[in-house]
């Protein structure tokens, strides 16, 4: 495979730190247009221009669906020149400065441009891991060491577990990376043996797994087939999580990983704790098929992390805190979504009523465990 030598971000960089302000696991930056080509070795970038970037979903530039309008971003989120997210002082701005966010976790899902084709979902296993690499050292170098508050998860090609450990090891160390970025639709279920040597990867470079939202997968839209409508293929979005969840916990995965750490991104949470429930109950009369050495909920409070984004709204707002403790309040950690018109603000996304206690967890405890930084006390 073609490589560069890594781009080395400059400065010094010390580990996050959090004590009053809020953890949000889920910042959306998107490069400069042909930012990512001074990344890329000439080759690629040759190719690229010859052949593009196929994906499951078809060209890179193309989605399962049409985007939404405006890209599906904030209407105040466009710079003067780019997409969303490609401008740091604006990322400051509207989310850094304004809502005192001293950890914010960099996903970048569409690195050209507007469409959910991140860069580890090329077929070309090879111009998948340049792609990703690029996409790495661009963000360490353009946002993370500008401002450390910012912070990236790392995306690296799933599916080819041969050039993920490869990207792990070449820049896992960097004090500016704070976990691997994963997907939730992956060509086999989670629990899959093809997955052990990534995790046994992530495990001795220190770092927990985010798993966002994502199209393509190279599978139907949905356990059931492809969707008629774009709102059914939207809401249903979080079968694969479900499906994911089911798959990590019954498979031994943890049992084999003790130290590893998996977080839902983008998901919703309250779905969790009735599947939890479910799979308890089966658990109880089929366990005797898989060799688990623990319940389930028990692996979750250990292994299993959710994001709040997007915040579920049940008509008893007292019910969200409720749900909430029956998944695990312990594992549940406040994502914003930024820059996407869905935005959750950390002032806004509870109820009045929501407990205080069970907020400051969600908006820093929880996380400050994740990442393994210090707990503060308040």
């Amino acid at each position: 495979m073609t490589t560069i030598d890594r781009v080395e971000a400059t400065g010094i960089l010390g580990a996050p730190v959090v004590d009053t302000g809020v953890i949000d696991v889920d910042i959306h930056p998107t490069p400069q247009e042909g930012k990512i080509n001074t990344y890329l070795p000439a080759k690629w970038r040759k190719h690229m221009d010859e052949y593009g970037v196929r994906t499951t979903n078809g060209l890179q530039s193309i989605g399962e669906y049409p985007q939404m309008y405006g890209g599906a971003m904030r209407a105040d989120a466009w710079p003067e020149n780019g997409f969303p997210g490609s401008d740091l002082g604006l990322i400051q701005e509207q989310l850094l400065d304004l809502h005192n966010v001293q950890l914010g976790v960099l996903q970048c899902l569409a690195p050209g441009g507007q469409t959910l084709n991140p860069a580890s979902q090329a077929l070309n296993p090879e111009l998948g891991a340049v792609l990703c690499s690029a996409i790495n050292d661009w963000q360490l170098e353009c946002l993370v060491y500008p401002d450390p508050r910012l912070r990236a998860a790392i995306p690296v090609t799933l599916d080819c577990p041969e050039f993920a450990i490869k990207e792990i090891k070449r820049v896992g160390d960097d004090p500016g990376v704070v976990s691997i970025l994963g997907l939730s639709k992956t060509l086999e279920p989670l629990g899959s043996r093809r997955y052990w040597p990534l995790y046994e990867a992530a495990i001795e470079a220190g770092l927990p797994f985010q798993f966002h939202l994502s199209t393509g997968g190279g599978h139907a839209n949905t356990g059931t087939g492809w969707t008629s409508y774009h709102t059914e293929y939207h809401v249903g979005h979080v079968q694969s999580f479900q499906s994911q969840m089911l798959s990590l916990i019954l498979s031994g995965t943890f049992d084999r990983y003790p130290e590893l750490k998996i977080m839902f991104v983008e998901g919703n949470v309250v779905h969790f704790a009735s599947l939890l429930e479910r799979l308890e109950y089966h658990w109880k009369t089929l366990s005797s098929e898989v060799d688990l050495q623990r319940k389930p909920s028990e692996y979750i409070h250990d292994h299993i992390w959710a994001s709040t984004q997007p915040i579920d709204e049940p008509e008893k707002p007292a019910h969200l805190a409720d749900m909430i403790e029956e998944f695990c309040a312990d594992n549940v950690l406040y994502a914003s979504d930024y820059p996407h018109f869905d935005f959750d603000s950390p002032e806004t996304v509870f109820p009045p009523s929501f407990p205080q206690d069970l907020r400051e967890k969600i908006l820093r405890k929880n996380g400050q465990k994740f990442f393994g930084l210090e707990v503060t006390e308040s």
